[in-house]
C-alpha cells in the first residue's frame, strides 16, 4: 500500500484528505475493522503444565512456541505461574550443585597459625620470616609490571592458548578448541565436537542458545522487530516553507519499559506540539497536552505484548502539521510481552556476569540497544577476539 501511494497521485490525494478529516478517517476505520476479529482457537485455552515447562526450558519450537508466546503476552495468570516455575526450577539447580561440608573447628588467631607452620629457623625469628615474604612479594609485582609491559609492547591479534586436556582413555587426542571467550569469572570454550565447557551454570537451553552462536558466529533477526523496521525513506514532514521536523524514538525498536518517551525535532516556527499513540486498530490510547518541549513520557503504562504507532502534531501559524505522514510508513514500536520481560528479569539477577548469555538473550528479544551494551562488554573483556567482534557487528541497528 505504502509503495503504491508512493508512485500514484490521486490516492495518495485521497488519504491525505481522509486524514485531515475526522468523520472520513473513523469512515474508513469502521469499514476496514467493522468485523470482529475472533481468537485462533489455539489461544482460547490455557497452556498444559507439560507446555509450560517445555517453554520454561526452552524444548518448544515452531507454532506451538509461537501460540504460546502470543497467550503469554495476553494472559497474566498464566505468565506468572511461568515466572514461578522458572525460579523454582531455577532455586532447585543451586540446591543441587551446593556441596555441604562440616563447619570447621574454631582456630587459633591468624599470627599464631602463621607461625606455627614456618620452618624452626623462622620461628625463632618471625622478622626474618616477613621480611623474607615481603622480599617475595615485591620481587612478584616486579615481574608482573614487566610482564605487562612486554604484553602491551607485542599487541598482536589474539591467539587463544588453552591448557591442552589430558588424553582419553584409549590414548586418543582431544578434540581442538574451535571458540573461546573470557565471561565473567570463568572462560567458555567450544572444541570441535560440539562440547561446551565453562557454562554448566547455566540452563540447558541457555547453553544451546551460546552453543549456536559460537559456531556460527552470527546471531539470528529476531521475529519480534517483524513489521517494525524503519523504511529508507525518511519519517518527516513539512511545512510549505520547507521547514521539515521528524519523530526520532522510539522507531522500529522493541522497548523492554511499557512507560516509553517520545521524542522528535523541532519544526521551525512552531508554538506547541501533541503526541497521539496508537494501537493496532488504530486506537488513540494515549494523548499528550500541548507541548513545547521535544519529548513526552506517557502518565499510564502501555499494555505489555502490544505493537503501536504514534505521530506527533506541530502547530504553526493555526495549522497543524504531522509526522509522518504519507506515503512514509508508521512509526511503529513493541511494547516486549510479560513472559519475554520477565525470563529477562531473572536472567539478569540470576547471570548478571554472564555477557554473552545477556547480549544474546537481549538480540532474541529485539532489545537491540541492551545487546549492543552486552556484547561491547564482552568485547572488552576479550579485545582481540574475533568471535567478539562479529558478534557485535552482527546486532542490527535500532533503525535499520
Amino acid at each position: 500500500m505504502s509503495d503504491h501511494l508512493g508512485e500514484c497521485e490521486a490516492c495518495r490525494q485521497q488519504v491525505e484528505r481522509a486524514l485531515d478529516s475526522d468523520a472520513a478517517f473513523f469512515a474508513l476505520r469502521s469499514e476496514a475493522f467493522g468485523e470482529a476479529v475472533e481468537t485462533p482457537p489455539l489461544m482460547r485455552e490455557h497452556p498444559t503444565l507439560e507446555q509450560t515447562a517445555g517453554y520454561v526450558d526452552g524444548r518448544l519450537g515452531g507454532e506451538e512456541l509461537q501460540v504460546l508466546t502470543d497467550h503469554l503476552s495476553s494472559c497474566e495468570h498464566c505468565a506468572l505461574v511461568v515466572d514461578d516455575l522458572r525460579s523454582f526450577r531455577n532455586q532447585i539447580g543451586d540446591e543441587v550443585d551446593h556441596e555441604y561440608q562440616p563447619v570447621p573447628a574454631r582456630a587459633e588467631g591468624w599470627r599464631h597459625r602463621v607461625v606455627a607452620s614456618l620452618p624452626p629457623i623462622f620461628q625463632r625469628s618471625p622478622a626474618l620470616a616477613f621480611g623474607t615474604a615481603l622480599t617475595v612479594l615485591l620481587l612478584g609485582l616486579t615481574g608482573i609490571v614487566i610482564w605487562r609491559a612486554l604484553q602491551a609492547r607485542e599487541a598482536k591479534q589474539e591467539i587463544v592458548v588453552t591448557p591442552t586436556p589430558p588424553p582419553s582413555e584409549d590414548g586418543a587426542p582431544p578434540p581442538p578448541v574451535i571458540a573461546q571467550l573470557n565471561d565473567g569469572e570463568g572462560a567458555i570454550t567450544l572444541d570441535r565436537e560440539g562440547k561446551l565447557s565453562g557454562a554448566d551454570h547455566l540452563p540447558p537451553a541457555y547453553q544451546s542458545m551460546l552453543k549456536d552462536a559460537l559456531m556460527n558466529q552470527r546471531l539470528e533477526r529476531s521475529p519480534l522487530l517483524k513489521g517494525l523496521v524503519r523504511p529508507s525513506s525518511a519519517l518527516m514532514s513539512g511545512d510549505k516553507q520547507g521547514n521539515t521536523f521528524s519523530v526520532l524514538e522510539p522507531v522500529g525498536r522493541v522497548l523492554l519499559s511499557d512507560g516509553p518517551t517520545f521524542r522528535w525535532s523541532p519544526l521551525n516556527g512552531a508554538t506547541g506540539y501533541i503526541v497521539e499513540v496508537y494501537d493496532e486498530k488504530f486506537n488513540l490510547v494515549a494523548t499528550s497536552p500541548q507541548l513545547t518541549e521535544h519529548s513526552w513520557t506517557a502518565p499510564q503504562p502501555l499494555r505489555r505484548g502490544g505493537i503501536y504507532s504514534w505521530q506527533v502534531n506541530a502547530i504553526k501559524d493555526s495549522q497543524e502539521i504531522k509526522s509522518p505522514r504519507p506515503p512514509a510508513r508508521q512509526a511503529k514500536f513493541r511494547i516486549l510481552d510479560p513472559a519475554k520481560a520477565n525470563e529477562l528479569a531473572q536472567a539478569r539477577r540470576t547471570y548478571a556476569s554472564s555477557h554473552l548469555a545477556l547480549g544474546l538473550l537481549y538480540a532474541q528479544a529485539g532489545l537491540l540497544e541492551e545487546s549492543q551494551q552486552e556484547f561491547r562488554a564482552l568485547q572488552k573483556a576479550n579485545p582481540n577476539s574475533e568471535i567478539a567482534r562479529r558478534l557485535l557487528e552482527n546486532v542490527p541497528s535500532p533503525r535499520r
